[in-house]
């Protein structure tokens, strides 16, 4: 897993560095935040190592619907790219501005949204395709064959519907589990997860948030079921989970970059260059979880398979 992120990484660094950086002082990257997040910034400081002489400027919409201050900013700032932080930067720049190039990430399901499609909008998904997620799970896990994913059907159906065909094809079996009341969370779970041999927990806002307790009663049951939960973030592990694949924001960033020039240098349309999954991630296991599903008699060598081992050794 070390040696593909290296990979990853190499990959962004030839592309990078081939295209030419002389690009007219004018040209203006503007960033709108929906909100001041950590993983945002990451994002942006991937762009600006990315692209060193690139003209940026920023606007924080510190999580408010603020369109006369979007649609300020742009008049000021003048950009030859718009590039979006989160789905309400996303909406919002993408109500007001139907011309000047619209580069979208953060947004968690863009298909349920058809603003998305809009001909001036291209974006990188939050989502990594299931195939990679479950070819990387299976290396760790290979009895797993039935996979329970709780979701919420206002939120996760597209998600959750894609993955099923795919998963079919690698001959595993989703088990979905709807969720239309979080408060529903823990019995839905115990009657339809009962017989599965792994567990999915999707970035699902509805279910897991500061309001439910859908967190810790996904960690609860893997424990007492012993059965080893894949999530989309390295808290998550952190929190309990045995696996994830995250994403690495700063290569977000450096990947923005690569269609920014796209754009910008090579003038291609925005409608023709498809909305792609992030190309930098990461993954982490839970060591503590290793023990408790295969105790202290195992092969230690299946670290070497994952980038970072939670918690580290002292």
């Amino acid at each position: 897993m070390v040696d593909k992120f290296l990979k990853t990484t190499l990959i962004l660094a030839i592309y990078l560095s081939s295209a030419s950086t002389d690009i007219s002082a004018k040209t203006t990257y503007a960033f709108i935040k929906s909100k001041n997040f950590k993983q945002i910034d990451m994002v942006i400081k991937g762009f600006t190592e990315s692209y060193p002489n690139a003209k940026i400027s920023i606007l924080d919409m510190n999580g408010k619907k603020v369109e006369n201050k979007v649609s300020g900013f742009i008049q000021k700032e003048k950009p030859s790219i718009i590039i979006c932080m989160g789905s309400l930067a996303a909406r919002t720049a993408i109500k007001i501005e139907k011309k000047i190039p619209i580069i979208f990430s953060m947004v968690i399901n863009y298909k349920k949204v058809s603003a998305y499609q809009q001909d001036n909008v291209t974006g990188i998904s939050m989502e990594i395709p299931p195939a990679n997620l479950f070819t990387q799970f299976k290396m760790l896990m290979p009895e797993v064959r039935t996979i329970g994913v709780p979701f919420h059907p206002a939120v996760s159906s597209e998600i959750v519907n894609d993955a099923y065909d795919i998963l079919k094809e690698m001959g595993l079996q989703l088990i979905r589990i709807r969720v239309s009341n979080p408060i529903n969370f823990a019995s839905k779970l115990s009657k339809n997860a009962e017989n599965c041999s792994g567990l999915w927990m999707l970035a699902d806002t509805k279910l897991y948030n500061r309001k439910t307790k859908a967190i810790k009663e996904l960690v609860k049951f893997s424990k007492i079921k012993k059965v080893p939960l894949l999530a989309f973030s390295e808290a998550f592990v952190k929190s309990g989970a045995f696996f994830s694949i995250s994403i690495n924001y700063k290569s977000l960033g450096s990947q923005i970059t690569m269609i920014s020039k796209r754009l910008i240098q090579n003038r291609v349309l925005p409608a023709n260059i498809p909305i792609a999954p992030p190309i930098g991630t990461f993954t982490v296991i839970n060591r503590d979880y290793m023990q408790l599903l295969i105790g202290d008699d195992f092969d230690e060598s299946i670290y070497d398979e994952v980038d970072k081992v939670y918690p580290e050794e002292n």
